[in-house]
């Protein structure tokens, strides 16, 4: 009995190194591409996506620390659309759903009161006074924390405390960018009016000035320089692929999408619709057990799983294609029931494609 205990213990061990390591390459990914988009001043001119990204990326870590790998990956997607969305200047502000309480306080079984209409009517208040302008950062953190205490409270056997500390964090995020937003608007700020703010003596002086016609820019362009000096020229942000790996898993001998995962497929139905550039690859795998011509067809059925569901969920055929590797390129042991549960999955990534 102390010999089975032993196993078990060890083979839960190994599936969460592979879940870390699998992580870990993740995170990488994310890593490189906020690099770049640092090289392009992203975090400077679009700060209420880039600071989304960061938002994502410590909840992922968080959710990776509390053993939940599906909300962890979800959470990492999520921060690389913020991403991509900073590097394009996309300035709009994300579409968030609010949860609905009716009026009454959401009380959890361990005692914690959730205020969640004081959080909606913050959230409202923000988004409707110019927060994206006036307090970015704070807004786009609020609105993280809030989507992460979502998902925890839609989970069946959500952690009471996790929820708490992610509804905590909201309120004290979206506190803040109310207080600078007050601020904004008692200061006529130039985030909140649109205009500099400047005395009355000085308005006329300053209209003048924008009414006189503008210097044309000098013909010498950075590109014509380039070309003048032999050097090669820029690439194009487009044109370096930003990729998402994630992965869902399957029952033996199933193709079925097990309900976990469905909000990590719909993340990525997300990505896909909010980035037209943007095509999907999904791969197919198998365990070991069953003949070598079954599991091919095992894994590509899985992968079609997949794909049926982001069609139905909008996406063009075309812009997904299909492997099946089936006995194939395992990631963990196949000794163990984890690990084989481990192999059975269907890893899709997501590729943007160079721009025209």
């Amino acid at each position: 009995m102390r010999k089975v205990g032993l196993i078990l213990i060890t083979s839960v061990v190994l599936a969460q190194d592979l879940s870390t390591v699998r992580f870990i390459e993740g995170v990488n990914q994310l890593q490189n591409s906020m690099e770049l988009a640092k090289r392009v001043e992203a975090d400077v001119k679009n700060p209420y996506h880039f600071e989304k990204a960061r938002a994502s990326r410590e909840v992922a870590y968080y959710l990776v620390s509390r053993m939940d790998d599906a909300g962890s990956r979800l959470f990492m997607i999520k921060a690389f659309n913020s991403i991509s969305k900073s590097m394009a200047d996309k300035r709009e502000l994300d579409d968030i759903e609010l949860l609905t309480t009716e009026g009454k306080k959401s009380e959890l079984k361990t005692g914690y009161v959730l205020d969640i209409d004081s959080l909606n009517k913050s959230l409202k208040y923000l988004r409707e006074n110019k927060a994206l302008s006036c307090a970015p950062k704070e807004l786009a953190r609020g609105e993280v924390y809030y989507d992460a205490m979502v998902y925890e409270l839609s989970k069946k056997k959500r952690d009471s405390a996790s929820v708490f500390n992610f509804y905590e964090r909201s309120k004290t995020e979206l506190k803040k960018a109310e207080e600078k937003v007050k601020v904004a608007i008692d200061g006529n700020f130039e985030c909140y009016t649109g205009k500099p703010f400047v005395p009355e003596l000085a308005q006329a002086k300053l209209e003048d000035a924008q009414s006189q016609p503008k210097p044309a820019p000098p013909q010498t362009t950075e590109s014509s320089q380039r070309e003048a000096s032999g050097e090669p020229p820029k690439e194009s942000l487009r044109e370096e692929p930003l990729m998402i790996t994630a992965r869902v898993h399957f029952d033996f001998n199933k193709d079925a999408i097990k309900k976990e995962y469905i909000p990590l497929l719909n993340e990525v139905v997300k990505v896909l619709k909010e980035n037209p550039n943007v095509r999907l690859r999904v791969e197919g795998y198998t365990d070991d057990a069953g003949s070598k011509s079954y599991n091919q067809k095992l894994a590509l059925r899985r992968a079609q799983a997949v794909k049926e569901y982001m069609i139905k969920a909008g996406i063009p055929a075309e812009r997904i294609e299909i492997l099946g590797f089936g006995k194939e390129r395992f990631i963990a042991e196949n000794q163990t029931p984890i690990g084989r549960f481990t192999n059975r999955r269907a890893e899709f990534i997501v590729l943007q494609v160079p721009g025209q």
